[in-house]
């Protein structure tokens, strides 16, 4: 079937957007010639029916540089009566303001401007696409505080702005939001208080409010979130207690409130979290143990980090050595003694840290088993005895001052030359001199505390 005859009004807003764009080292645009902007214009979707432009969508990979669009957002977008979908992502220098003519566009459902440098505030009028269903603005440099007229758009399944310089609090007009997904906040400068009504949005499954400045507590009503896949909370001011009634959020699979102010016990209901596979508690301000049982549940469990939480473990639980799943162990001051632990299913392991605790005697060989081990971190502790050869495939190793001098003689052997990375050694004392170093193909840098040697 032929394509439609493009409207030439829909194909004059275009080439005003065209104008706008400086330069354009994707090559999208260099097909933007010609009368029929409908099937030859890549980036363009129109009816097939009317030839009107349903879709504008613009994207580049985000990991290559030197794909990118310079120049503005034209508001002559706004011109494009029927369209449904906007998509201009990962530009990287697309600048100026989001164009207040957009909220002409009543049938949009799509709105995503991720990942260039726009600037300035989020249009207030926007509250008036009643279509509205996603609106994503990450990744830009956006200023001011969110609208509360965004409340007035109750069909909303996705807010994401993310990664940019929005202060204020979350608007009231956000309770009527009912229909949301996903609550993306993150990497902002939000402050206030958690609202206790997003526990009312029964369809959300992502909200991640990190890297914010948000204050109090964790509402006991975000409990209610069944459907909850994703929560973070981490670099935040939150203070009080997790709510015991956490395990109620039995879907919930990532959990992160690291660096905040929490404090008092761990709630022996994350047991119930039986579909949690990434845990981090690190860096608050926790007190006494973990509930002894945790081990009847965390049965998914792949990564946790109680770093600096202030959790007195004494030991690595049993039942967390004992975990199958278990990839990454992060204990870095928990207060764990005695000799370093042994775990059940060593070849799961990739990153170890339990570093400034207060562990003796040796580093077994049986670590050697350990065969997808990347990362170990048994820094600031109370280590003796030498380094087990058989630990040649670590790519990072961080270690006592005491075990240095076997250390080096472990390193520079011809088994391990080839894999390691990192080596720091933790030294007050310089070092006259270094051995030959000919064969460290993949080693980026040498660490002696005081001392610095850069392989190239």
């Amino acid at each position: 079937m032929a394509e439609p005859a493009c409207s030439a009004e829909d194909r004059a807003a275009l080439l005003s957007f065209k104008a706008g764009i400086e330069k354009d080292t994707t090559g999208i645009l260099s097909s933007w010639v010609g009368t029929e902007c409908c099937g030859a214009w890549e980036g363009i979707e129109c009816h097939p029916n009317t030839g009107r432009v349903i879709a504008l969508q613009l994207q580049s990979p985000q990991a290559d540089a030197r794909s990118y669009m310079k120049g503005t957002v034209s508001p002559s977008l706004g011109s494009l009566p029927f369209l449904q979908a906007l998509v201009i992502s990962n530009m990287k220098e697309i600048t100026g303001t989001i164009p207040q003519s957009l909220a002409n566009l009543s049938q949009l459902t799509q709105l995503y401007l991720e990942n260039n440098m726009l600037q300035g505030p989020i249009p207030s009028n926007l509250g008036v696409l009643a279509s509205l269903k996603v609106l994503s603005l990450s990744g830009n440099k956006l200023q001011g505080e969110l609208p509360s007229t965004l409340g007035l758009i109750t069909g909303l399944i996705q807010i994401n702005v993310g990664m940019n310089l929005l202060t204020g609090s979350v608007p009231k007009t956000f309770m009527n939001l009912h229909a949301l997904e996903s609550l993306d906040l993150s990497h902002n400068a939000f402050s206030g208080a958690i609202p206790g009504f997003i526990g009312q949005f029964q369809n959300l499954t992502l909200l991640d409010m990190s890297y914010n400045q948000f204050s109090g507590q964790i509402p006991i009503s975000l409990c209610s979130l069944s459907r909850v896949l994703d929560l973070s909370f981490s670099h935040n001011k939150l203070t009080g207690v997790i709510p015991s009634q956490i395990g109620s959020l039995k879907s919930l699979s990532s959990l992160s409130l690291s660096v905040n102010l929490l404090n008092g016990s761990i709630p022996e209901s994350f047991a119930e979290l039986q579909k949690l596979w990434f845990l981090d508690l690190s860096w608050n301000r926790f007190s006494g143990s973990l509930p002894a049982g945790l081990g009847k549940g965390l049965h998914s469990l792949i990564s946790i980090d109680l770093s600096y939480s202030n959790l007195s473990l004494g030991s690595v639980p049993d039942w967390l050595r004992k975990r199958a799943l278990i990839r990454d162990i992060h204990l870095s001051a928990c207060q764990i003694q005695g000799p370093l632990p042994t775990f059940l299913f060593p070849d799961s392991l990739n990153s170890i840290d339990l570093s400034n605790n207060r562990i003796t005697g040796q580093i077994p060989s049986s670590i050697s088993k350990m065969s997808n081990l990347q990362r170990l971190d048994l820094s600031r502790n109370l280590l003796n005895g030498s380094i087990p050869e058989t630990m040649g495939e670590i790519e990072s190793l961080f270690t006592d001052p005491s075990l240095l001098y076997h250390a080096l003689s472990w390193l520079f052997t011809p088994r391990t030359q080839p894999f390691l990375e990192y080596f720091v050694g933790l030294l007050r004392s310089l070092l006259s001199s270094l051995p030959e170093i000919r064969v460290l193909r993949r080693c980026s840098l040498f660490e002696f505390r005081g001392n610095k040697y850069i392989i190239t």
